[in-house]
């Protein structure tokens, strides 16, 4: 497959499946190719205003540089992210990349690095997602000894002022976790009174774990669980992404199906329909999970990085 007609397939925006063959051939003719995505990345880090096609593109440069381990790229990757990711440009470019796989993407890039992650979770312009992937691959680094706790340690009171100044409670909750599941233990006390002075709120729950600095109910060892991982295949990934799984999609028989059910739902409800209920069980809701709780979908993803989105 020719460098253009790689780059006229991954720049469509009317896929419905993984374009395999086209990413097989990318990773082929990646040194022809990666100059044209770090072109892209740079337009989008100053003007944030690329074309669809462009963003397309882009996306799956981004995926492929991870998935190349194009460890030159982790600068402009840290600044293409900093910037908020909450109905923003750059939410509109990454889409879930954002939950479920920058933090690999950071980790993986920044080769034991911690400079530029650090920057990110004390940066301004950076959104609550973008700080919980590089607190993961932080503390990723740390589990795997690329980084030690006296180190790391001396990051976390400006993490903690960052994270309280900007309002970014997810973010904060999210340290909180790390801390505990990383027996931080010297943190316990200050947590405890922003639990007690609402700084922290994330329901009874969540809040006793704070204060029993207890991880069992609030979170996992996101490297332990393959969460983040040192390794990014962009075929297994993005093929278990609902958009490219054909499994996940309702199909035009399914589609029908409801329309046949809505339109031959009676119009008129008569006194034989409420009779109908009285026999019926009273409805019971499903026990919700909990924010840092597996997704139910099956994802592998935390619920709030998941679903509940």
């Amino acid at each position: 497959m020719k460098l253009d007609e790689i780059i006229t397939t991954l720049s469509r925006g009317d896929l419905t499946e993984l374009p395999v063959e086209t990413l097989l051939a990318a990773r082929l003719q990646w040194s022809e190719l990666l100059p044209l995505i770090e072109e892209l990345m740079q337009k989008f880090i100053v003007k944030e205003a690329l074309t669809d096609s462009e963003s397309n593109l882009l996306f799956f440069g981004i995926c492929l540089i991870v998935d190349r381990k194009q460890c030159s790229c982790f600068d402009s990757l840290i600044n293409l992210t900093n910037k908020d990711d909450c109905n923003s440009p750059l939410e509109i470019l990454l889409g879930d990349f954002i939950a479920s796989d920058l933090s690999t993407a950071y980790y993986i890039l920044a080769q034991g690095k911690s400079e530029q992650l650090c920057f990110l979770v004390n940066s301004d312009q950076a959104g609550e997602m973008v700080k919980m992937a590089a607190l993961s691959a932080l503390f990723s680094q740390l589990h795997t000894g690329q980084i030690d706790r006296e180190t790391l340690n001396q990051s976390i009171p400006g993490f903690i002022d960052s994270l309280i100044e900007n309002n970014h409670s997810i973010a904060l909750f999210e340290l909180t976790n790390l801390l505990i599941s990383n027996q931080f233990n010297q943190y316990h006390n200050q947590f405890v009174g922003y639990v007690e002075s609402k700084v922290i709120d994330e329901g009874p729950a969540e809040n006793q774990c704070i204060i029993d600095w207890d991880n069992q109910s609030i979170g996992y060892s996101e490297w332990e669980s393959g969460l983040i991982s040192g390794d990014y295949d962009v075929i297994d990934y993005l093929s278990q992404w609902a958009g490219f799984n054909a499994e996940a999609e309702m199909n035009d028989e399914d589609l029908m199906a409801v329309f046949d059910d809505l339109m031959n739902t009676p119009r008129e409800l008569d006194d034989r329909y409420f009779e109908a209920l009285d026999n019926q069980q009273p409805f019971i809701a499903d026990i919700q999970p909990g924010r840092n709780d597996p997704c139910p979908c099956g994802s592998g993803k935390k619920f709030k990085k998941c679903c509940l989105n």
